[in-house]
């Protein structure tokens, strides 16, 4: 099936997808990391101090998706969708008027949870459940609703941090979510798709027998594939967090970044869409070593360029990954262990992911607070990526055998 077939079909799961992922946009770092140096001044925080507040708050979220996630199991993508998109709302609120340390770190926590954590995780594990043969195509597309609010959220605020204050603007992103993002997202998930059967497609890796998230922690393959898929939150959000600094460090003007994620977004959306018509062709597996490499290449250009033009060729090949990122590592989770436990199996995913986040800028910070520079970071997690690439192209054998669980 052509891409533009696919569409004709199933545009409205599609776009709802792409919507979940977008309203997550608010509560994901590169927005948040926009207003870093605000709430920094306004609460007299060092990179640490905010850092390790970030940290903390999005550990509790992680503790928290792990017993959350389990709802899609239970509750139809609709429900769970447009009651995140609500909750994500009222913190986005909260945002815009509390004056306490401690009601901040609420509001992080709220933001990171229903922002990173449950947004994605049912726009995927719905991908991932409502498609078989296409899935490749289905996640990629709903994945690129989240790139698509890297390229334009980030740049919009700080271009209207010239007129509004960075209160106004959380009231702001609180209405969008309710005027805007609920009733869209209603109307494309409201009916549930039903998947083409998985045992008459020919393309199709979903084992005979679905795994309990028991079983799969257990499995050490999970351990592997979590291994390399937790890489790319870690890096990209500490960079996204920390990009104010960085930017000042090198000598760049604050928008720099910002002026160049639509270009970040577009390669994004080009390599995920390609990454999801060969996970139809060859499955998630089989492309998973390739995918931490890029990453790995980026993070060694940012450490050592000093000029401007740089930023686009590292953006540039960061996309590679991160276009290609959440297609497959949710195919590969259904890939490996089946459909019928894949909320609960996909919200261990999404709290590692989310705690590989919120260890970042935590650590980052505290890091740059004794003197070890970004730059220094970067070149010493490019190494990291390079191992990963390596190991998984040794276990690729094993991962791509169909095993029942124990």
């Amino acid at each position: 099936m052509t891409l533009f077939s696919f569409l004709q079909k199933n545009l409205r799961w599609v776009a709802g997808g792409f919507l979940l992922g977008f309203g997550a946009s608010f509560g994901q770092t590169f927005f948040i990391a926009q207003f870093s140096a605000d709430i920094r001044a306004t609460y007299n925080l060092s990179h640490g101090d905010f850092g390790s507040i970030y940290m903390l708050a999005t550990l509790a979220s992680a503790a928290t998706i792990i017993y959350l996630g389990k709802v899609v199991d239970y509750y139809r993508p609709v429900v769970v969708g447009c009651t995140a998109i609500v909750i994500l709302a009222g913190f986005s609120f909260l945002m815009s008027w509390h004056n306490s340390l401690i009601v901040l770190g609420f509001c992080l926590y709220g933001l990171r949870l229903f922002g990173q954590g449950m947004l994605p995780h049912t726009s995927l594990t719905a991908m991932s459940r409502w498609f078989h043969s296409s899935r490749g195509k289905a996640l990629s597309l709903a994945s690129f609703g989240n790139m698509a609010g890297e390229a334009l959220l980030p740049l919009a605020a700080v271009s209207l941090m010239a007129i509004f204050s960075w209160r106004d603007l959380w009231l702001v992103s609180a209405g969008i979510l309710l005027a805007i993002m609920l009733p869209l997202a209603y109307l494309t998930l409201r009916k549930d798709r039903t998947p083409e059967n998985p045992l008459t497609s020919p393309t199709s890796t979903r084992p005979a027998v679905s795994w309990t998230r028991k079983q799969v922690m257990a499995d050490w393959r999970f351990w592997v594939v979590m291994a390399a898929v937790l890489a790319v939150p870690f890096l990209v959000t500490g960079m996204m967090f920390h990009q104010v600094h960085f930017m000042e460090a090198k000598g760049w003007g604050r928008a720099v970044l910002p002026s160049y994620l639509p270009l970040y977004a577009a390669a994004g959306a080009v390599f995920s869409i390609l990454a999801g018509m060969l996970i139809d062709r060859f499955s998630a597996v089989a492309l998973l070593p390739f995918s931490v490499v890029p990453l790995g290449i980026s993070v060694l250009v940012f450490a050592f360029a000093d000029e401007v033009y740089f930023v686009p060729v590292g953006l540039s090949i960061l996309a590679i990954t991160v276009g290609s990122w959440g297609a497959i590592a949710s195919a590969v989770l259904a890939e490996l262990y089946g459909t019928a436990h894949l909320g609960a199996i996909r919200s261990i995913y999404s709290a590692l992911m989310v705690f590989a986040s919120a260890l970042a800028p935590g650590l980052m910070g505290v890091l740059v607070d004794y003197g070890v520079e970004l730059d220094t970071q970067f070149a010493v997690s490019s190494l990291y990526c390079f191992g990963l690439g390596v190991i998984l192209l040794a276990v690729k054998p094993h991962l791509q055998l169909t095993r029942l669980p124990a």
